[in-house]
C-alpha cells in the first residue's frame, strides 16, 4: 500500500491552471510534427492575405473602368 506525505502534495500543481502553465513551459512534448503544422497555417494566413489583396485592387480598378465609362 502506498502512502502519501504532505511532501508528495506540495510538489504536485495546486490548480489546473499551474497544470496547463507547466505544459507549456515543455516545449518537448509538443508532437514533432507541430512546426509542420504551423508553417502550414502561417502559409496558408499569407495565400489568404495576399489572395485578398488582389481581390481588392482587382475590385477598385474595376469600380474605375465602370465609373469612368459612365461618365
Amino acid at each position: 500500500m502506498t502512502t502519501i506525505t504532505a511532501g508528495d502534495l506540495s510538489v504536485a500543481p495546486s490548480t489546473a491552471h499551474d497544470v496547463v502553465a507547466l505544459r507549456r513551459r515543455r516545449p518537448s512534448q509538443r508532437s514533432p510534427f507541430s512546426e509542420v503544422v504551423e508553417a502550414r497555417r502561417q502559409h496558408t494566413l499569407q495565400v489568404a492575405a495576399v489572395s485578398t489583396g488582389i481581390l481588392s485592387v482587382t475590385v477598385a480598378a474595376s469600380a474605375a473602368v465602370v465609373l469612368s465609362l459612365s461618365a
